[in-house]
């Protein structure tokens, strides 16, 4: 193969938040033997068009995954405005999602908890676009059907429940050890934000899953599927 990847990652002011989806391009790419870049969004560079732009003289143009948990904002307008910019040949896959590997990375982090849960809170970072929480509930129920617990989904911004008030509702039904799993993909605000809540309520808290096996298994997936 000789497409490049071009994975298309909301930005962060976190250098181990941007250091996650580089590392992902990378394995994908070598597992693909392809040249793979990361070009965010948002808050920092280097910015998607600009990245697709260095690829306007190649031979293929290249695959775009758009690294993403949610279809929001940025999925359904960013990303397409910069493939139009800068590379209209660009093949775009869908996100992440509610992809089985999702599952699969989710679960894997609940399980390096020390303490097998009671419930889980599956915290995302929160979204004004009802598709885009819709998502997040869907996977919060597959989880739950996964793991056979109580999964409550949750929001660290905007409609929705906030962890701290699912894992109340979850507590008042005699559910006590229950675990926030990070709906997140890389280090960064909300993830601390995150901690700090469990740590305030004396519940477990997962790493982010970005960097997780089953998510680089998940972008090479979405990338041998058009390329």
């Amino acid at each position: 193969m000789s497409v490049p990847l071009v994975l298309a990652a909301h930005g962060t002011t976190d250098p181990a938040g941007r250091a996650v989806a580089v590392e992902v391009a990378q394995r994908a790419g070598e597992r693909l033997g392809v040249e793979a870049r990361v070009g965010f969004v948002d808050v920092c560079g280097p910015e998607l068009a600009g990245v697709l732009g260095e690829f306007v003289d190649a031979e293929d143009a290249p695959v775009v995954v758009p690294f993403f948990l949610a279809a929001g904002y940025h999925v359904r307008h960013d990303v397409p405005a910069a493939v139009h910019e800068a590379a209209p040949s660009a093949r775009v896959t869908p996100w992440l999602g509610e992809a089985p590997e999702v599952l699969d990375a989710l679960a894997g982090r609940i399980a390096e908890v020390e303490r097998e849960p009671e419930a889980v809170v599956l915290a995302a970072a929160g979204s004004s676009d009802v598709d885009a929480r819709s998502e997040v509930e869907a996977v919060a129920t597959a989880l739950g059907s996964r793991l056979d617990v109580p999964v409550a989904a949750a929001f660290l911004t905007g409609p929705g429940a906030t962890p701290a008030e699912a894992v109340a509702d979850l507590r008042s039904r005699r559910r006590r050890h229950v675990v926030l799993a990070a709906h997140l993909l890389a280090p960064g605000v909300f993830l601390r934000r995150l901690t700090g809540t469990a740590e305030d309520l004396d519940a477990a808290v997962t790493d982010a899953i970005g960097s997780h096996e089953a998510i680089v298994s998940l972008v090479e997936r979405r990338y041998r599927e058009v390329g």
